[in-house]
């Protein structure tokens, strides 16, 4: 073992530093006047501690700081805050009003987060304002402004955790080391110790000199530095993993634009204009105005007559007169669903099997569990003698490859397949988690499209599935940049995925 009285360089600059001076001194003080780096001064500390040269006080503080995106806010406001000056005086407003008001890039996002907060309600096509959610919001504005002008934020524990979640702060726990020197030892030291060579350079071996230095022991037991080799991104993998398994089922991969119309999105699907998935608070609209709808016009005349009375399927439809203005409209698609539409459109011949993976756009707040973009996979299968029970045991199978054993199915509502179900399948410790919405396709879709066979449907969202693989609190850290956190559960995710 190394005796205290041996000393390498860095050691008796510090040391001799440290001689005649009784005060407490910072990592960052001790390598200013010993002019060597932070991270040198650290590990020189580390020996000195185990010598008994020097003691260490560690404190700890925790540090908020605006995100990018909370400078943003204290600078232009809340997204909600864009709703005060429209509902401050009625109280109520019709959402028509509202878009006239307010900026319809921006009132997407101020709905959603308002919403959310609690500040209104919307009922029946009215947006109505909470008077005591005003206060709450001006709470955080001040939060955010202490936050900036670094005074103390003590009692808003509650508030700043939201914000967190957010994406508006960011919280770090500071370490602050302080070295205080031993200086009876220290005197001992430099009365008695040894210089010795740390490192062997070129010059010392070609001089001769090493024959005469003493060398710093090595110590074998100490564990070396881990390094990391270059793997794939474990949500790239996963989602290749998916479309292996699809692959080998038989599925072919289709592909679809991002932007879509309403048409493609929603009404070949059934789904009723008036449909709250269609709100601007749901769906982010293109500000770009078009002349018609991009589809066959049998296409176009088969999902009016669908809508208004059923066509000939023996539904009486939604009994309203189908607006071809709303269907022109441009959205960014909402759901991948829209991909086996148009899939659908191409009269394909039973028996298919067609799948789609891609980003899906919603206006929710970033948060926790939320984002405004997200991958979604959507898959259609058709067969001449097609069940419901034989679309569930092909489920089963899927599922079985993706190294999920345990799957239960319960009965569920979607506004385009009938009859519908939600799927579990067992995590870990987490349970049961729902993971994905499954169906036959309703006769109004498949007579919109003039299939002939029963066609069955399913798709989930791939985000909130990593999520749970990877046992992560945050949606966010799928994406962030710190590949620690993502490591720490990687072995776990993989045994899912069969790697």
């Amino acid at each position: 073992m190394e005796s205290k009285y041996e000393l390498s360089d860095n050691e008796q600059k510090v040391v001799k530093f440290l001689a005649d001076k009784n005060e407490v001194f910072s990592i960052e003080e001790l390598a200013s006047g010993c002019n060597i780096p932070i991270s040198t001064a650290n590990a020189v500390v580390e020996l000195l501690k185990s010598k008994g040269l020097v003691r260490e006080e560690v404190n700890y503080k925790i540090q908020y700081k605006l995100t990018e995106e909370g400078k943003k806010v204290l600078e232009k406001g809340f997204p909600e805050e864009a709703l005060l000056d429209a509902l401050r005086e009625k109280q109520e407003i019709d959402m028509k009003e509202l878009e006239k008001n307010i900026d319809r890039k921006i009132l997407p996002i101020a709905l959603a987060a308002g919403k959310k907060r609690g500040l209104i309600d919307i009922k029946n096509g009215k947006v109505k304002l909470i008077p005591e959610k005003v206060e709450e919001l001006k709470k955080d504005k001040e939060i955010l402004l202490k936050i900036e002008r670094s005074e103390s934020v003590e009692g808003f524990k509650e508030r700043i955790e939201i914000l967190i979640k957010r994406g508006l702060i960011e919280k770090k726990i500071l370490k602050e080391r302080k070295i205080k020197p031993e200086a009876k030892k220290i005197k001992e030291v430099l009365e008695k110790g040894e210089s010795v060579v740390s490192k062997i350079t070129s010059s010392i071996i070609v001089s001769g000199k090493w024959r005469e230095v003493k060398f710093k022991e090595y110590n074998v037991e100490a564990e070396p530095p881990k390094v990391y080799p270059g793997i794939q991104h474990f949500y790239s993998k996963f989602i290749e993993k998916i479309k292996m398994i699809l692959l080998e089922l038989g599925f072919k991969e289709v592909y679809g634009s991002i932007i879509e119309q309403e048409f493609w999105n929603f009404d070949v699907l059934f789904q009723a204009q008036d449909h709250p998935s269609r709100e601007i608070h749901d769906t982010f609209w293109i500000d770009k105005e078009v002349k018609e709808i991009f589809a066959r016009k049998e296409l176009i005349e088969k999902t009016r007559e669908v809508h208004e009375y059923g066509g000939k399927t023996g539904s009486i439809g939604w009994r309203y007169k189908w607006d071809q203005e709303v269907a022109k409209r441009l959205i960014l698609r909402t759901q991948t669903t829209v991909v086996s539409g148009r899939t659908l459109s191409l009269s394909p011949e039973a028996p298919f099997r067609f799948f789609t993976i891609g980003k899906v756009f919603r206006p929710d707040v970033i948060d926790a569990r939320h984002l405004p973009e997200f991958y979604q996979f959507d898959a259609i299968i058709s067969e001449k003698d097609m069940s419901f029970s034989k679309f569930l045991g092909m489920l089963k199978l899927f599922f079985k490859k993706m190294g999920f054993e345990e799957l239960i199915f319960k009965p569920a509502y979607f506004p385009f397949t009938e009859p519908s179900v939600e799927g579990y399948v067992k995590i870990g410790n987490l349970g049961y988690v729902e993971v994905f919405g499954a169906g036959m396709f309703r006769p109004e879709v498949l007579e919109i499209f003039d299939i002939k066979h029963p066609v069955g449907a399913w798709g989930m969202g791939l985000d909130r599935l990593a999520m749970a693989l990877l046992n992560l609190s945050d949606i966010r850290m799928l994406y962030d940049r710190n590949l620690e956190n993502l490591r720490n559960s990687y072995s776990n995710a993989l045994k899912y995925l069969n790697y």
